[in-house]
């Protein structure tokens, strides 16, 4: 970081201690100390070390996103705030820890720890195995109510939206659900599919709504199989938002037009979307402890109809072994909602 960045930074850091500090102070009754009741009271802070107080906001970002201290994500926070003067630096976190998940500087934070690395069929074995093992037996088990919808949880910047749009699609017209006519996969009348994707990151969410990519180097195309490109169309970006000499592609209408994107933290036990036939909630959960990948996954069966399946990245555990019956394909693991009320 050059000391240009590290300036702006604690120029940024400083106007939001004002900020949080000005916002706490004014939402507190006259003559009291303490804070308010939807406020996280701040850890006691007993030393100037600035590894303890990164510790603490690691601390913070575990209970407000389930993000756990120890990880990639406190070492890249470490690197960040390495030359950052420790005054300022206490005054941020112990601001910081009276402010809930949803304030902005928070948001900010988590922006910048968070890693958005995805790609377009990023596990083709697994693509195809819900191609051919997972969608005929869930699109044969809707027939009565001809809907099929989707959640992607951790969606990042939308390329796996995109992804589970194209082949339910695909997978439905292969039942005769749906029908092609000029190149677009349109679904029989009476039939709809929804596929929602969910994100922390506001960042993230704008660039899967706006559904643009560059094509470059190890971009989101970078494992993109030739017949995918059907859904892609080639477009002009504005010469103050493009890279010279990248080409950009954008998600045609007839498979963004199933998808849509909202905000949700998974720490939340309320899911967003309740009747799922299918959730993709892969990789996220590594970062998280045994105690929170339970309660995501049971936040998870709660948000699904019966039959519907859960596909996980393969080195995550099924921990919540009560309301799903496991499966095995040449593309991984993958689980079944059994009726098990939760």
């Amino acid at each position: 970081m050059s000391k240009d960045n590290v300036d702006d930074l604690i120029a940024q850091m400083q106007a939001a201690v004002k900020s949080a500090v000005g916002a706490s102070q004014a939402m507190r009754p006259a003559g009291l100390s303490g804070l308010g009741a939807s406020a996280t009271a701040p850890a006691r802070i007993g030393s100037d070390d600035q590894a303890g107080l990164i510790n603490q906001l690691m601390l913070g970002v575990e209970t407000r996103f389930g993000i756990k201290s120890g990880s990639l994500v406190e070492r890249k926070l470490a690197r960040i705030l390495k030359d950052m003067p420790v005054n300022i630096l206490r005054d941020w976190v112990s601001s910081m820890n009276t402010c809930t998940s949803e304030h902005a500087e928070w948001q900010s934070l988590v922006e910048n720890l968070t890693v958005h690395e995805t790609y377009f069929c990023r596990d083709p074995d697994l693509m195809e195995m819900v191609t051919n093992d997972v969608l005929p037996s869930l699109i044969a088990s809707r027939e009565s109510h001809q809907q099929l919808q989707v959640w992607s949880a951790a969606s990042s910047t939308g390329e796996e939206v995109y992804d589970l749009a194209y082949i339910c699609l695909k997978g439905l017209m292969q039942a005769g659900k749906a029908a092609q006519s000029e190149g677009r996969i349109s679904p029989t009348k009476g039939w709809g599919l929804y596929v929602l994707g969910t994100d922390i990151s506001n960042q993230a969410l704008r660039t899967a709504r706006e559904g643009v990519y560059g094509d470059l180097g190890m971009g989101s195309f970078r494992n993109l199989p030739q017949h995918w490109r059907a859904m892609f169309e080639t477009v002009d970006m504005p010469a103050g938002g493009a890279m010279q000499g990248v080409n950009y592609f954008r998600i045609k209408d007839w498979v963004r037009q199933y998808a849509r994107f909202e905000r949700f933290n998974l720490m939340n036990a309320r899911p967003p979307v309740s009747g799922m036939d299918l959730i993709f909630c892969r990789n996220v959960l590594i970062y998280f402890d045994d105690t929170v990948k339970l309660a995501v996954q049971k936040m998870l069966a709660r948000a699904m109809s019966p039959g519907g399946v859960l596909v996980m990245g393969a080195s995550v555990q099924l921990l919540a072994t009560d309301y799903f019956e496991s499966r095995l394909g040449r593309g991984g693991p993958w689980y079944v909602r059994n009726k098990v009320p939760l």
